[in-house]
């Protein structure tokens, strides 16, 4: 059977399958997981397939994708095993029968139900295969060969706006793919998003609040119960480059993380150097360069990507599928030391342009400067490609008008002339940085299609979190859920996601475990809290009224955060003496890992620390919803913006009464959101109330 007749073959039975299980499952209350067939999302839309090889292969394994579904159906009724079709003949449980016997209709139809649809999983369970052409396929072995391959690349602090440099990454995965425009990080923070990847829960589930103790940091993170142990069990062959959750290897720079087969994770705090970083190779350590020499051959992005490329090029002729996750440092910024043993500062060069202030701001001379966070170090090819470059206009921009704004954000002083160089320049250098990553994706890309894995590999890229520039005062750093640190860049490639689209839906990072999983038939050993976007990668426009949590340090727990006023956290909190997270950050440290982004009192003094507990936290809870982000602090300040007036967040519509409906609807939906676990975060709700 030729590849374009497999797919139009196997869509057509996928489009049957969809609509009799999911009517099944509406008389059953059963879960909503759903058989996607990878060359087509709809009945009568299959979208046709070449006449090639790749093609046919794409045809059996949407035969295999489709068997394995049904087969997850099935036991996903927790019919009894003489009902699976693998084990033994079918036979009706006496719960059913008593069902049957109550006289009580719906119970009858729902055994009716489970009765009629199995001879027709039976006969699929035959005819897939070698219906398909993908004779000799069946059997435990041969199953796994033709399951996808994962690439997964994470960069670092990335924002959205800086994904216009990346040439070569959008043209292979987002002319290729599906790019998510709505994609958010549940914690703004490089650990904590990470271990929310890792582990497909929420901070407040998975335990990892903050990039340090005593929140958070690696050592909080149940490695046991992460995606490479599921991916691995599942048949991967995995393998781990760079970056890891923070604080990795400070205890035991040896130990290596379960369910990598092969690990090269980067030795905190080495890993912020593009040059002298050290990796953990399968338990032995190696140091590359030295971090005051520059050499062309060690830079960092380069090795990683290099490794990446070996990998790929040898698992290529193996019998299992792979899962790659390489984690790249830029554009995050180096913890770098000067000769007298102080962190590096910024580099005072260059035009800051139309963005610098006037102080015309009586006041500002009187405040003192933030530091800003330097930019990493490009490769030496790249240094110097955006010397001239602008800042974007963004009306966000040392925002005249704070008033509106928490205590901790309106006592941010005005960004001076000086700063705003300072600013510009850590925006170049990090563009710089991201050059290398742009070819990274180019060489990887090459390799799977010479190798012959690309059309059988999906591809995910995205960043842990994103960044400031200015916007809001904060010259840069991250940590909060505005738009400039609290989205970020997420494109999906693969078997059956379509080719250049855009989707609009809701998402998160905590999705993306549950993604993968889906992706390698995984069985996650713990309640994920996200769910897989492969079916809106296959059809874009497919949404839904799922809203998106962010939660950060004592905002992310099981209960509400106090109202104003609280003088201490609610039952279930943290103790009074854990809000030192919070209490940085509402001090002026947005970045939490380096020298970002301090707040300085009068003549440079550093401003003595807040008092004991919440008052100035910036710590936070926050839901999105429709097209509305609603934030809570734990120190009690709230914000409310309507983002499809308000794109920018520049006028918070918290205490409007026009829009009380509003926040009403959305501090409801949030308590209970912050407490969710497993399908409660997965839950659809009610369209969000209009204003007025």
């Amino acid at each position: 059977m030729s590849g374009q007749s497999c797919g139009r073959w196997l869509g057509l039975i996928g489009g049957a399958v969809e609509s009799r299980l999911a009517g099944i499952r509406a008389g059953l209350g059963v879960g909503s997981r759903t058989v996607a067939v990878v060359t087509g999302t709809e009945f009568g839309s299959i979208p046709p397939l070449k006449e090639s090889d790749g093609a046919l292969r794409a045809g059996c394994m949407a035969g295999q994708a489709v068997r394995r579904e049904l087969t997850a159906f099935v036991r996903g009724l927790h019919i009894p095993r003489t009902l699976h079709p693998d084990t033994g003949p079918m036979k009706i449980t006496g719960t059913a029968q008593a069902a049957a016997k109550t006289g009580k209709g719906t119970a009858f139809r729902r055994r009716r139900s489970v009765v009629t649809v199995l001879p027709a999983v039976l006969v699929l369970f035959v005819l897939l295969p070698a219906a398909t052409g993908c004779v000799g396929v069946q059997g435990d072995s041969q199953d796994r060969k033709k399951r996808p391959n994962v690439l997964m690349v994470m960069t670092d602090d990335q924002w959205l706006e800086s994904m216009r440099v990346l040439s070569k990454t959008r043209k292979l995965l987002g002319d290729e793919g599906v790019t998510f425009d709505r994609f958010y990080p549940s914690s703004p923070l490089c650990c904590t998003s990470r271990s929310t990847y890792l582990s497909g829960q929420f901070a407040h589930n998975n335990g990892v609040r903050h990039n340090s103790v005593p929140q958070g940091g690696y050592d909080k993170l149940n490695e046991k119960k992460t995606l490479p142990v599921w991916m691995q069990k599942a048949g991967y062959a995995t393998s781990h480059i760079g970056k890891y959750p923070n604080g990795y290897g400070k205890k035991d720079p040896e130990h290596v993380p379960p369910g990598w087969d092969e690990w090269r994770g980067s030795v905190d705090p080495t890993t912020y150097k593009m040059w002298g970083y050290q990796l953990n190779e399968n338990g032995k350590l190696h140091t590359y360069g030295k971090s005051d020499e520059e050499d062309p051959e060690l830079y960092q992005t380069d090795v990683y990507r290099d490794k990446g490329v070996d990998f790929i090029k040898r698992k290529a002729e193996g019998d299992k599928p792979f899962f790659l996750s390489l984690a790249f440092l830029a554009p995050h910024g180096e913890l770098l030391k000067n000769k007298d043993g102080k962190p590096r500062k910024s580099r005072k060069k260059g035009n800051a342009g139309k963005k610098a202030s006037t102080d015309a701001n009586p006041e500002s001379k009187q405040s003192a400067r933030p530091v800003v966070g330097p930019a990493p170090r490009p490769a030496p090819r790249h240094k110097g490609k955006f010397a001239k470059e602008e800042l974007p206009e963004n009306p966000a921009y040392n925002e005249s008008d704070m008033r509106d704004k928490p205590r901790f954000l309106q006592k941010r002083p005005n960004l001076d002339r000086e700063t705003t160089e300072e600013i510009t320049e850590s925006y170049r250098g990090r563009l710089e940085s991201l050059l290398a990553v742009d070819e990274a994706v180019e060489k990887l890309m090459s390799t799977l299609k010479s190798t012959g894995q690309l059309d059988n590999t999906y591809v995910v890229f995205t960043s842990d979190n994103g960044f400031f520039f200015g916007e809001h005062r904060v010259p840069t750093g991250k940590f909060l859920p505005h738009g400039a640190s609290g989205q970020v860049p997420l494109v999906l490639r693969g078997p059956g996601i379509e080719a250049g689209k855009h989707s609009k839906e809701l998402t998160s990072n905590v999705d993306l475990a549950a993604t993968i999983s889906d992706i390698g038939g995984a069985d996650p050993d713990l309640a994920l809290d996200g769910r897989s976007l492969l079916p809106y990668g296959r059809d874009p426009r497919k949404s839904s009224d799922r809203p998106v949590l962010q939660e950060i340090a004592e905002g992310a727990r099981r209960t509400p955060v106090a109202a104003r006023g609280h003088g201490k956290p609610p039952a279930g909190g943290p103790p009074d003496d854990d809000v030192s997270a919070g209490r940085a950050a509402g001090a002026g440290d947005l970045d939490m890992d380096g020298p970002a982004s301090p707040a300085l009192g009068p003549q440079g003094k550093k401003k003595r620390k807040a008092p004991r507990g919440q008052e100035y936290s910036a710590a936070y809870e926050a839901i999105r919803a429709g097209h509305y982000l609603y934030i809570r602090y734990s120190a009690g300040g709230r914000e409310l913006y309507d983002l499809e007036t308000d794109p920018h967040e520049l006028t918070s519509r918290h205490n409007d009464p026009g829009y009380k409906k509003v926040r009403t609807f959305l501090d409801q939906r949030l308590d209970k959101l912050q407490g969710c676990v497993g399908g409660e975060c997965r839950e659809e709700i009610p369209e969000v109330p209009e204003p007025g």
